[in-house]
Formats: C-alpha cells, sequence, structure tokens
C-alpha cells in the first residue's frame, strides 16, 4: 500500500462514517486529523494550537485542500503532493472568505467540524476512532518512529554526566530528536530527589548528582511515541532497584493484558491487581496509567471504566509509576504478542515472568 492508497483507504473510512452519521461533509483542521488523513502530512506553523494553518474538507464526492495564500504552495509541493485533494485558497488577510468557500463547496447545514471551526458544529465523539487502528504504512512509520525515539533518549542517557543540570540534559534531547526529525512534545528530566517528589518533572536547572530519569513523547507524521528511561551514576541504590523491579511487573502486566477484545477498563483493573501484588496497592492513583496512543499522546486514557475495547494494530503507550521510578515504551498490539516499538536492543533490561507470560522490560543503566 502506497500513500496515496492509504489516503485513499482513509477518505473511504470518513465517507462511510459520514453517511452513518447522517452528514455530508466534514472539515478537519487540527494537526492530529490533518497528519491522519493525508498519510503523515504537516499543517503546522505553530506548534502549540491543535488546529493547523490548513484544513482538509470531505464530502462523498471530494476532498479539498482549504488554506491561505502564504500556505499554499509549500503544502501542495512538500506535504500533499500527489494526493486527491483539491486546493482552495483565500488571501491571508481575508479569513472570512474560507466560510464563504466551504459554503461553496458543501451544505453547511449537514457538515461538521473536528474542532467547530467555521462555526460548524463539533463532529461526534466517535469521529476520532476512525484514526486509531492503524494501516500498515503507518505501522511500518511507527516502527522507524519508534527505533529512532528510543536511540534519541538513550543516546542522551549514556552522554549525560553527574554535574549536567536537567535543562542541559533536555536540550541534549531536543537535539537528538531533532536531528531525527522528531518533534519532543514532551521533554521531562529529573534528577535525584525531584524523581520521586514530582510525576511530571519538568527540567530545572539542578544539577544530577546520582540517579535521572528522562521521559519522551515525541511526534513525527503525526505519530506519537512515549518512553522513560533512568540512569544510576554508580551502584544501583537497592531500594531503587526494588521499586523499578515491582513497577517493570506491573508494566508487564499491563502489555501481557492488551489483547484484541479487552476493554481499557479491564486492562488496568489488571495492572491494579499486580500493583497490589507486588506491596503498592495504592500507587496507580498517584499518576495516569497511560492507554492508546496513536496522532495524540494518548487518544483514550485507560481507567478502571475505561469501556473501549482494543483492536489489533493499535498503539497503547502504558506508564506505570512508583514512586521514583516508572517503566515506559510504546507497543504495537499485534495478533500474538505485544511488539514494543521503542526497544533498541542495547539498553539493559529485565526478563519479567509472570503467570500470564514473559516479557523483557527496560532496567536502570549503571554508569560509572
Amino acid at each position: 500500500m502506497n500513500r496515496q492508497e492509504e489516503v485513499e483507504a482513509k477518505l473511504d473510512r470518513v465517507r462511510t462514517w459520514l453517511e452513518g452519521a447522517g452528514l455530508e461533509a466534514v472539515v478537519l483542521s487540527s494537526q492530529a486529523n490533518f497528519a491522519w488523513l493525508t498519510g503523515g502530512g504537516n499543517n503546522y506553523v505553530y506548534v502549540g494550537d491543535a488546529a493547523g494553518e490548513a484544513s482538509l474538507l470531505v464530502t462523498q464526492d471530494q476532498a479539498y485542500l482549504l488554506t491561505n495564500n502564504i500556505e499554499l504552495r509549500r503544502l501542495l509541493e512538500e506535504e500533499v503532493a500527489g494526493l486527491p485533494f483539491e486546493p482552495v485558497d483565500w488571501k491571508w488577510h481575508r479569513r472570512h472568505e474560507a466560510k464563504e468557500q466551504v459554503a461553496r463547496l458543501c451544505n453547511v447545514s449537514r457538515a461538521v467540524s473536528d474542532l467547530g471551526s467555521l462555526d460548524l458544529p463539533l463532529a461526534p465523539e466517535g469521529f476520532r476512532e476512525l484514526r486509531c487502528t492503524m494501516l500498515p504504512p503507518e505501522i511500518a512509520r511507527y516502527r522507524r518512529l519508534g527505533t529512532e525515539a528510543a536511540q534519541a533518549v538513550e543516546t542522551t542517557c549514556r552522554n549525560a554526566q553527574p554535574g549536567e543540570t536537567e535543562l542541559d540534559i533536555a536540550a541534549s534531547l531536543a537535539f537528538e530528536c531533532q536531528k531525527r526529525d522528531i518533534l519532543p512534545l514532551v521533554n521531562l528530566v529529573a534528577g535525584d530527589e525531584r524523581i520521586p517528589r514530582y510525576r511530571h518533572p519538568l527540567p530545572t536547572s539542578n544539577q544530577i548528582r546520582r540517579t535521572m530519569l528522562v521521559a519522551l513523547t515525541g511526534r513525527r507524521h503525526g505519530l506519537h511515541i512515549s518512553l522513560t528511561r533512568i540512569v544510576s551514576f554508580g551502584p544501583l541504590d537497592s531500594d531503587l532497584a526494588a521499586r523499578h523491579r515491582a513497577v517493570t511487573a506491573v508494566d508487564t502486566r499491563f502489555n501481557l493484558e492488551s489483547r484484541a477484545g479487552a476493554s481499557l477498563g479491564e486492562v488496568v483493573s489488571k495492572a491494579i491487581e499486580q500493583y497490589a501484588s507486588e506491596g503498592f496497592p495504592q500507587e496507580w492513583e498517584l499518576h495516569h496509567q497511560g492507554g492508546l496512543t496513536g496522532y495524540a499522546g494518548r487518544e483514550i486514557f485507560g481507567t478502571p471504566d475505561a469501556a473501549y475495547r482494543l483492536k489489533h494494530n493499535q498503539v497503547l503507550a502504558w506508564n506505570p509509576s512508583i514512586t521514583g521510578t516508572k517503566s515506559e515504551d510504546t507497543v504495537l498490539l499485534t495478533e500474538n504478542r505485544p511488539e514494543i516499538l521503542t526497544r533498541t536492543g542495547t539498553w539493559p533490561e529485565l526478563e519479567v515472568e509472570l503467570p500470564i507470560g514473559r516479557l523483557l522490560r527496560p532496567s536502570i543503566l549503571e554508569q560509572s
């Protein structure tokens, strides 16, 4: 399946959804949905907005690229070249023409928008599910992204030295990501006492002394990848080692319980049992546990009551934590067993064996 075939398959999904919802058109303006429908294109200039600088309008018989005159050439040449999107543009200072163009191209009374743009009503909640199951080209992109994101994090960790600040480490990680064309959306670094104190440690001028945690959520072609690694400078503290063994057991339970047909809630409930078995029954309440990923950092968070049922070729990023440590990788749900996408094979690993099965999980790297 080439990129054009991928896009055509996704347009078919959208049109089937429109028919089922009794609608004639949908406008997709978010960075996530633009990347999904174009097979990895980018419509953003400012990454901080949910919306990009271009939208896609899909009707039952046409698909359009909507943008202003500033963006049109680059989008046509670099993001949607060869794809079946008819360009429609307006002068950058005449934003009102966007609504006029959409009204010309479709019946706006039967149209919706993913972000409620152009005064259209929001698309029904179920639209997001269209992008949650990966096609073969997306899986191939995810595999490359997973390997390269893990290389970026692990290279950063191996090059780190005691005395460097968390900001130094974050800068190194950003460099390793950007040179691989990965956008580091979440770049967390903590040293020593900040690791047990904060679940989301934004990097500071705090100097690393003995222990370091690095967590990344990166994005490329719209796909999100997440992983965490921990380094001990010198011999590993015995309490931290025990806690890390426990959290990798929980992580293993999360990943092995993740099967097609299982609900997210069922998976989380099994992992909560594992927390208790490891002697940490309340830790799951101190931080979210991750969940389904893809074109968002988490498409659907896993909670004990989450009813969404998993399917093959979906991607998960579970991130259980026990105070002072954490275990996280991004995993493809295959027909056989979870495929860890963020694995290089060069990081030290623990073989975790549970009654349900066994899995290799990242250990803590000891550096002298």
